[in-house]
């Protein structure tokens, strides 16, 4: 394990991990302190959401936990932590592409593809969040994906052009601390989150347990829900899993 420091973070670089949110929760929070990176070149079990995997070719891609321990963040606005990262990786990758946006709820799109996954565990204390373990995918230098994944892309493969990972890794780092310094502003971070969403303009078609719908988005709660306003008027709110995209 290698230790230095990138953008204002503590970085603990191993080789190869199955999962870096594992490798810091082994770590505990004894250990783990604010803006502290678990990175690894090699990650063979890097976890999605539900039980979903993420794939990235050994030493081509940014496959970290980002640990953040805010001070009095309260418990009920633990989706600001959410909004840090998602935000701050969007801001990255804005830098290389256009039409970067977030996919409710924590995946980066650009147009209709997918350049990074993110998977945050909180652990609350009392009633704040006492700490998040933010884990971070982003497809950097990849130039073809094997998985059975829909529609993965890097950002080699929509600018050909090889950024070296130490240079994205500290303007992405940079990128999520500038967001970071605005965790106690929810207000802020909403507006910015809404004006980034994917499908944020319109309506579109949607699905729940009860049938296809049309809707707009009309942004998400404190609780990391989404609001749909449908084609009749009416919002609907949903937890992740219950509603899809058509």
């Amino acid at each position: 394990m290698r230790e230095y420091q990138a953008s204002g973070f503590k970085i603990l670089e191993y080789e190869e991990l199955d999962s870096t949110n594992n490798q810091a929760e082994k770590l505990g929070w004894g250990v783990l302190e604010d803006k502290m990176v678990v990175l690894t070149r090699k990650q063979t079990q890097g976890r999605g959401q539900i039980g979903n995997r993420w794939e990235s070719e050994p030493g081509k891609n940014i496959s970290m936990t980002v640990v953040f321990r805010p001070k009095a963040l309260a418990a009920g606005e633990q989706f600001a932590i959410s909004m840090v990262i998602a935000l701050g990786t969007c801001d990255f990758i804005s830098c290389y592409a256009e039409e970067c946006s977030v996919k409710w709820p924590n995946d980066i799109y650009v147009e209709d593809k997918k350049i990074s996954g993110i998977l945050i565990e909180h652990s609350i204390m009392g009633a704040y969040v006492g700490g998040s373990l933010c884990g971070i995918g982003v497809n950097v230098n990849q130039e073809c994906f094997v998985s059975d994944a829909p529609n993965p892309v890097s950002l080699f493969q929509l600018t050909g052009v090889e950024l070296p990972l130490e240079k994205a890794l500290e303007e992405l780092l940079e990128c999520i601390g500038k967001r970071y310094e605005q965790v106690y502003d929810y207000a802020a971070l909403d507006r910015d989150f809404l004006q980034v969403m994917y499908r944020r303009s319109g309506e579109f078609d949607w699905e729940d347990e009860h049938g296809s719908f049309r809707a707009s988005i009309a942004g998400v709660n404190e609780y990391g829900q989404l609001i749909l306003k449908d084609s009749e008027g009416m919002e609907r709110v949903y937890g992740f899993k219950e509603v899809a995209y058509k």
